[in-house]
């Protein structure tokens, strides 16, 4: 009975139920196997293309460990959509540009208004870090450049969204170890005020902390900092209040310091995750021709 409703109404049922009916509803997907699979450095992304109203993971697959030389074969770039339910590589992959490289620390990437951003290096003439995009609309990559002299190659930057803006979680006076751990003195937020203006990057503060080894994960709607301070035989995830300076123990602990720990925003949604194939897109247009 449900499969023949028009999504419309579906949502005004859906609206109107209680938030403790509404809160039962967590679907969850598999995803298939990709279609380009072997020995690849690989990168992830999840993030809602709004232009076509679809959730879509992008998987970026290199063909050669040596992308920085000149002539190296662009990507292999993979899109699985929630309504398509299903992978398919993208020409998108050759707008991928020439001597940069997805940074290997962290492997995340933010989403924010339709498009998904990693931290990467630029091999070429600018010999410094950028911000690599992918937007899930169009499929195309588009390069960002960082605060002019502020961030040089391998620099240890974090994508990350703080007030619905994208921004930069970058460490300073670090020391990398063999699992990613961090002996930081400090590390600086900063914003673009405006999007696709890099001439707006701000410097919004400075995080000083006194522990060893410590990393931000994300931030709070009350604009404190989610972070964790990993040890040799536990980690522990905290809050910050910039303003204050305040560090708060959440109380949370990791089994190991050399466990993965990773923290993204999330929106509550009413997509039907349980019918990822081609029954939602022909319920799309069923619909489109009653409505006619």
């Amino acid at each position: 009975m449900l499969e023949y409703l028009p999504n419309e109404v579906l949502l005004e049922i859906l609206h109107r139920l209680p938030v403790k009916s509404l809160i039962q509803f967590r679907k969850f997907i598999t995803l298939p196997k990709p279609s380009v699979t072997g020995l690849f450095p690989c990168y992830l992304a999840l993030g809602f293309d709004s232009r076509n109203n679809d959730y879509k993971v992008v998987r970026i697959a290199h063909q050669l460990v040596k992308i920085r030389s000149e002539g190296a074969k662009p990507p292999l770039v993979e899109v699985y959509s929630v309504t398509e339910g299903s992978w398919r590589i993208t020409s998108g992959g050759d707008s991928y540009p020439a001597k940069i490289t997805i940074s290997n620390w962290p492997h995340q990437a933010a989403s924010l208004n339709g498009a998904v951003y990693f931290p990467a290096n630029d091999w070429g003439e600018a010999q410094s870090s950028v911000v690599l995009s992918f937007d899930l609309g169009d499929e195309v990559f588009r390069v960002i450049s960082l605060p002019n002299g502020k961030f040089k190659l391998n620099a240890r930057i974090v994508t990350s969204v703080f007030k619905g803006l994208l921004s930069l979680i970058c460490y300073e006076h670090q020391l990398m170890g063999e699992y990613y751990m961090c002996s930081v003195k400090s590390c600086s937020v900063w914003v673009m005020k405006e999007s696709g203006d890099v001439d707006s990057w701000t410097k919004q503060f400075n995080i000083d902390l006194d522990m060893q080894y410590w990393k931000v994960l994300g931030f709070w709607k009350n604009d404190h900092i989610l972070g964790q301070k990993i040890q040799l035989d536990a980690s522990m995830l905290f809050s910050y209040d910039p303003e204050s300076q305040q560090v708060n123990n959440l109380g949370f602990y990791g089994s190991s310091w050399y466990s993965y720990s990773y923290a993204d925003n999330y929106v509550e949604n009413l997509v039907l995750l349980d019918k990822p194939n081609d029954a939602v897109s022909k319920r799309k247009v069923s619909t489109k021709r009653k409505c006619r």
